[in-house]
């Protein structure tokens, strides 16, 4: 069976590599128009290297983008780093029109401006990419650096590198920087928030929280299932937890309380858990750079009371659209009048998911995503400043 889902043909030299071609990706008089906002066009393609998918990360992360270049005018090209399985078809991306190449056919993509978001793969076979893009960028979603990322960097292979919030950059930057001078490029991400509902009222029999997160024991605090002993509300508590394993349990010392169900990952589906949950009450050990929990929260109606550092701090205005905490006797005190102020969980519930929609909603990102292009359509070199 071919790789490609059905109907798909495999896209080979795109287009001419010349900036004054009739088909250049410049097109500075092109103009888009989405309510009130005109903004010219300055990439008329883009290939992703990798694929998007449902598993949530930078899989997601990368599907949302699409959307949001689609809504520019983008034509999206996809060669993948491995085969195109059924999960990946499921996705019907043919019907949003992206345009196939046969899987790592890297000669395919001459002349195109190529991205990837956190591939190893691509890292891998970048000698061989750059060698035919027109570009390479490189997006980095987490808050460390690649082994691979950082030879690549060093040996010329990354064009531009691009971060989602300042914090990130401050973290991956210095190793890079090191090796061979940059400028890295911020954007805002869009987040396509259709895709969970948003929940306006809640049951009230009972206090309803949670977390969600892979089954990583890093993604979970030692004192997370104290905070939920400890803090109090006016009903029973009710509470559930996806991304339970042996790991997690040996991590915090012991089994959720009886009014906790404990699923594994994937055990239930965000959707599902995002209509349960009054709150979602979560600390880590880790530093996020910026979370779609708190994303996927905020478009649901879930109240976020989390973590004072990285990416949360970016997401949530203390005492606005949530909580944010400094050591678990904070999370207790916070989580308890979470519970106990229904009225205030209500207006913050509705002003995260308006902060939402105007921070990472589609406008917003589409400036952002105007002006890295910008660049980009500069070609190799461009300065980032």
């Amino acid at each position: 069976m071919s790789e490609f889902p059905a109907g798909l043909h495999c896209h080979r030299n795109f287009r001419s590599r010349d900036p004054d071609s009739a088909e250049s990706r410049v097109r500075s008089a092109a103009r888009i128009v989405t309510g009130r906002i005109v903004m010219p066009r300055t990439l008329d393609a883009l290939c992703v290297i990798g694929h998007p998918s449902r598993v949530g990360g930078a899989d997601t992360e990368l599907d949302h983008q699409i959307r949001c270049w689609q809504a520019m005018g983008i034509t999206v090209h996809i060669c993948h780093t491995g085969p195109i399985d059924d999960h990946l078809r499921s996705l019907r991306l043919e019907e949003r029109g992206v345009v196939y190449h046969t899987s790592r056919d890297w000669k395919s993509l001459d002349g195109l401006d190529c991205i990837s978001f956190c591939n190893g793969e691509y890292l891998a076979n970048l000698p061989e990419i750059h060698q035919y893009a027109r570009t390479t960028t490189w997006v980095n979603c987490m808050t460390w650096n690649f082994d691979q990322e950082v030879r690549m960097h060093a040996e010329g292979m990354i064009d531009f590198h691009l971060y989602q919030t300042g914090h990130a950059h401050e973290r991956i930057g210095p190793r890079l920087q090191a090796e061979r001078p940059f400028q890295g490029l911020l954007f805002t991400p869009y987040f396509h928030a259709e895709d969970f509902p948003f929940h306006a009222t809640r049951p009230d029999d009972t206090f309803r929280f949670g977390r969600i997160s892979r089954a990583d024991a890093d993604k979970f605090h030692s004192r997370q299932l104290w905070i939920y002993e400890t803090m109090t509300a006016p009903v029973l508590k009710e509470g559930w937890i996806v991304g339970w394993n042996d790991r997690v349990a040996a991590k915090v010392g012991k089994q959720p309380d009886s009014y906790i169900r404990a699923l594994p990952e994937g055990g239930m589906t965000q959707q599902a858990f995002y209509a349960a949950c009054e709150a979602i009450i979560m600390t880590t050990d880790t530093f996020e750079n910026l979370p779609r929990v708190g994303f996927e929260a905020m478009a649901s109606g879930s109240v976020l009371v989390v973590d004072r550092r990285g990416g949360w701090q970016v997401q949530v205005e203390d005492g606005v659209t949530g909580w944010l905490c400094g050591d678990d006797r904070e999370f207790v005190y916070k989580a308890s009048r979470c519970a106990f102020e229904r009225d205030e969980r209500d207006r913050m519930r509705h002003a995260a998911r308006v902060r939402l929609e105007r921070t990472w909603g589609l406008e917003a990102a589409m400036r952002s995503w105007e002006q890295v292009f910008a660049r980009i359509a500069g070609g190799r070199g461009c300065p980032a400043t």
